[in-house]
């Protein structure tokens, strides 16, 4: 009678487990983002990075500008992602490194265009 007992309380937990995902869905975590927030504008400091970001050259077929801007578009996706989630330390975080990425690239390409222009000019 005791095995019986345990045999059906254990069916009884199995299938309250399995109901409990099938209607749960996993909608109900705390860091997903809802349909709201796709609505409201992104942080400041996000959108300012996107306009100097597009505004920024960078040449393809050099493979150290496209990792560049494939690093950028990375970590600009996930900013948007922090700040939709409310997580404001990580998003600072991440905009921290867009930025330094943008400002090594300015550095480096102004350094390339230098160069060029000094092959031009002694010839």
């Amino acid at each position: 009678m005791s095995f019986l007992k345990w045999m059906s309380s254990g069916i009884v937990v199995s299938l309250l487990i399995v109901m409990i995902g099938v209607v749960g869905n996993g909608n109900t975590f705390v860091s997903q983002a809802t349909a709201e927030d796709n609505a409201k504008p992104y942080h400041t400091d996000i959108t300012d990075v996107e306009e100097t970001y597009s505004s920024m050259e960078f040449n393809v077929n050099r493979k150290t500008h496209l990792l560049r801007k494939t690093r950028i578009e990375f970590y600009l996706a996930q900013a948007k992602q922090a700040d939709k989630r409310g997580w404001d330390h990580q998003r600072k975080d991440i905009m921290r490194r867009v930025e330094n990425i943008l400002a090594h690239h300015l550095t480096q390409y102004a350094q390339e265009v230098d160069a060029e222009m000094s092959q031009y000019t002694s010839a």
